[in-house]
């Protein structure tokens, strides 16, 4: 299943020892349950990813159940086209703080799926790891890791989940198994417009997501619209880009809108 970030060698992995591989590569397992496979070459600062402001907003949202609407049609998708018997693993590259895998977990109640998850944030995997072992998830898996160097041996998932996460389409389609779901979701045209009517000029609609050279099954659009306390715009302002671009002006005018948000 997982294999070396370093060699691309299989990784043995055992419950609480170190997963190693045969070239004597070996990465110890957090107290937290997480194992870090981000070598220092493929990071592109001391702490890739989203701050611990991100991580902590986005998790207080998405544990909310404000995109409950997302997980429970990806949810109903996952059995239409595979049936309740025949998913083994449930794989999230860029799995943030495991909010998606938790809830498809409760969703499809089957003991026999593994659920696994890669972030190149230090900070949201080890946030996935502490909540699946608060909540005894213990068919689930959290690494750190990245996206577009996927530490997966070849054909190993069922179903790929790429939730507002970039990744490297040539490694999605090499640790997919023949007739793997990909459930690549991205904005649709008015995703955060609300948002967006405060912060530009002119709001441009988001352009259709360009798709690698695969069989496209089904197109699903959901969406809906949700009304939120500052405090809880706030949140998930925060957990957007925007967070980082916007100045102070423009954050206001977009968490003190009572208008709801699309």
């Amino acid at each position: 299943m997982w294999q070396c970030p370093l060699c691309a060698f299989p990784l043995s992995v055992q419950t609480n020892q170190p997963w190693r591989c045969d070239n004597g590569h070996s990465f110890d397992v957090a107290k937290q349950g997480y194992v870090n496979l981000l070598p220092v070459q493929f990071k592109k600062s001391l702490q890739p990813g989203d701050d611990k402001a991100m991580v902590q907003a986005r998790e207080a949202f998405l544990n909310a159940g404000f995109y409950d609407p997302l997980i429970q049609a990806i949810g109903a998708d996952i059995r239409t086209h595979r049936g309740d018997n025949t998913v083994r693993s449930i794989y999230d590259a860029g799995c943030g703080e495991g909010y998606y895998l938790r809830q498809l977990s409760a969703l499809l109640d089957d003991p026999k799926i593994v659920y696994q998850g890669n972030d190149i944030a230090k900070n949201a995997v080890i946030r996935a790891a502490k909540q699946a072992q608060q909540h005894h998830l213990t068919q689930h898996q959290y690494v750190v890791a990245s996206s577009f160097h996927l530490p997966l041996q070849s054909n190993q998932i069922d179903v790929l989940l790429q939730i507002f996460a970039p990744i490297d389409s040539a490694e999605a389609l090499r640790v997919l198994n023949t007739g793997g779901l990909w459930y690549q979701v991205v904005p649709n045209q008015t995703h955060l417009q609300e948002f967006k009517a405060h912060l530009y000029d002119t709001v441009t609609p988001h352009a259709p997501q360009a798709l690698p050279d695969i069989a496209l099954v089904r197109e699903l659009d959901v969406a809906f619209t949700l009304t939120l306390t500052s405090i809880q715009k706030s949140q998930l302002f925060t957990m957007t880009p925007y967070a980082h671009s916007a100045n102070a002006i423009k954050r206001a005018l977009c968490i003190d809108d009572p208008s709801a948000v699309t």
